[in-house]
This record gives C-alpha cells, structure tokens and sequence, in this order.
C-alpha cells in the first residue's frame, strides 16, 4: 500500500509546481507547380460558374484577352496556347510597370460619328449656337412677372 502511495505522490508532486512549455508551430504554405506556363489555380470542375462563363466568351470572341489570361490561370489551354498567353501577359504587366500606355492590337479605322459631328460643329460656330438655342427651348415654358419695387 505504501507503494502505491509512493506512486501517486510523485505522479501528483509534478503536477502541484506546472511549468509550461509552449511550442508555437508556424505553417508553411506549400507552393503548388503546375505543368502549364501561367498556371496558378486547379482547375475548376465542368459545371463551376466562371469556368462556363469563360469557356463560352472564349468561343464567341476569340480575341477576348479576359477569357484567354483566366482560361490560361486556370490550366484550361493546350500547352501551346497557354504559353503564348503567358508571353502576352507578361508583356502587358511590363508595360503597365514601366509606366507606358498599352496600346490596343485592333488599330481603329473610322471615328465614331459624334466626334465627326463635333468637329463639323466646332469648325463653323454658327451650328454650335443653333445647337444651344435649341437645347434651351425648356426655358420658355416659364414667364417670370417683373419685380415689385417697395416704396
């Protein structure tokens, strides 16, 4: 019996002064490597949302740059694609970088048809007035009454 008493005694002497060590673990996020240049997410499944969003703009506009980078982020292209959507990417974050406007790769060919009307509009000055004159016509379904003078 004694023995037994010895026992728990110094199992419970150990507990009576606790000193307590603390052991903080830190994480390290591991970084995942995809086979596709410009991958950085899974996959989505078939039915995901955006993936359908995308993969349909991506059939109606082929040029779309939006639906390429995601498509290319999200390892939907073939390896081919998928790197020269990379290269062009990276081109345009290089420009954006150093400061200098991208510009688009479809050069505009006609100017829209208000510009025109502007430009015809500020060569002869009697058209931009007639224009204000018009536009002012609200103004005339009001008639003020003269001030009174207190005398």
């Amino acid at each position: 019996m004694d023995l037994l008493l010895d026992l728990v005694k110094s199992k419970s002497a150990p507990s009576s002064s606790k000193t307590t060590t603390t052991t903080t673990t830190t994480r390290v996020r591991q970084k995942k490597v995809y086979s596709l240049p410009g991958q950085r997410f899974d996959p989505p499944e078939e039915r995901e949302p955006l993936r359908i969003f995308y993969e349909s703009l991506s059939k109606q506009i082929p040029t779309s740059e939006m639906a390429e980078f995601w498509m290319m982020e999200h390892g939907l292209l073939s390896p081919e694609r998928a790197r020269k959507a990379h290269e062009k990417k990276q081109r345009k974050q290089k420009m954006q970088r150093s400061g200098t406007p991208v510009k688009s790769t479809k050069p505009s060919t006609s100017k829209p048809e208000s510009s025109q009307k502007q430009q015809q509009s500020s060569k002869n000055g009697d058209l931009k007035a007639k224009r204000k004159i018009s536009n002012d016509s609200d103004d005339d379904d009001f008639i003020l009454s003269p001030k009174r003078r207190k005398g």
